[in-house]
Formats: structure tokens, C-alpha cells, sequence
């Protein structure tokens, strides 16, 4: 079924979603990066502008080049904060051309995407279950990135 807001997303592509948090329902719409796409879904990446130490792992930083990327000041994504939502999601937000979208990654920031999404498929024996807890949101605490002794890490 065909979205107009959302038909033309792909992956590294930044768009503007309200990006839940753990306790429920975000205020505002913030960038989030496009991971992957399916027929039916997107995969996407939290993204903040904080410099705070809270909401880190696996992080793509947009310094110098956040302008080419479509954003109005330094920003990061944080993949092991992720969700995987229906291309008709009524949480993306639309600008003036009717459209999610706000930019989308440089190429060098695009390998780096490709890297870590790479590792964080690895790092799930079960590509069913990675997509499962994606589609439950994954929105680890402080502390709960890290790999505990005997424990498989699973970003």
C-alpha cells in the first residue's frame, strides 16, 4: 500500500518521526535516522542534538556536516535506541512538500551506517527475535549497554 509521506524513505535517509520513549508517547517530532526499509516498515535510529551522556551507543555523530545532512545544528543517532514502524505510522511528522523527510546521510557517514548496522545484526543469533524487540522498540538504560560477563550482547 502506498504512503505519499513516506514512499520515497530509504535507508540513511534522516526523517522527522515522535520517537517514543520507554514510558510512552514523545511531545515532539525529533530526527531519526532510517536504517532499513521492508515493503512494510522502516527501522529507525533515535536522534538528538544533547551532548549529554545519557542516550549513547553505537552512535553516528553529524558535526561539520550537519547542514549537508539536512539539519539546523549538530546532531548524533543512536542505534542501540531503535524502533521498527509501519510505513503508515501516524507518528511521522510532514514538512511543506508533504514529506518525512529531511535529508539523508553523506556517503562516509553512509559506511559508518552500514558498519554498525552490520554489527548490530551479528551480534542477534535470531534475526526473527532482533526484529521482534525492533518492533517492541529497544530503548536500553545507562549501564544496560554494556556487556555483562557470560551474557551475549545483543545492540
Amino acid at each position: 500500500m502506498s504512503h505519499a509521506a513516506t514512499d520515497p524513505i530509504r535507508s540513511g535517509d534522516i526523517v522527522s518521526f515522535r520517537f517514543p520513549y520507554s514510558e510512552g508517547m514523545a511531545p515532539y517530532a525529533r530526527p531519526c535516522l532510517v536504517l532499513d526499509t521492508t515493503g512494510d516498515e522502516f527501522l529507525l535510529a533515535y536522534g538528538t542534538s544533547s551532548r549529554e551522556r545519557s542516550n549513547t551507543g553505537f552512535e553516528i555523530r553529524l558535526n561539520a556536516e550537519f547542514a549537508k545532512c539536512g539539519l539546523d545544528r549538530p546532531s548524533r543517532f543512536v542505534l542501540a535506541r531503535r524502533i521498527r514502524v509501519a510505513r503508515r505510522d501516524p507518528r511521522f511528522e510532514t514538512n511543506a512538500s508533504s514529506t518525512a523527510v529531511l535529508g539523508q546521510l553523506t556517503e562516509p557517514l553512509r559506511l559508518r551506517e552500514a558498519e554498525l548496522f552490520a554489527r548490530i545484526k551479528a551480534s542477534w543469533p535470531d534475526d526473527a527475535a532482533r526484529l521482534e524487540a525492533e518492533r517492541r522498540g529497544l530503548h536500553p538504560r545507562k549501564g544496560d549497554r554494556r556487556r555483562r560477563a557470560g551474557e551475549p550482547y545483543r545492540i
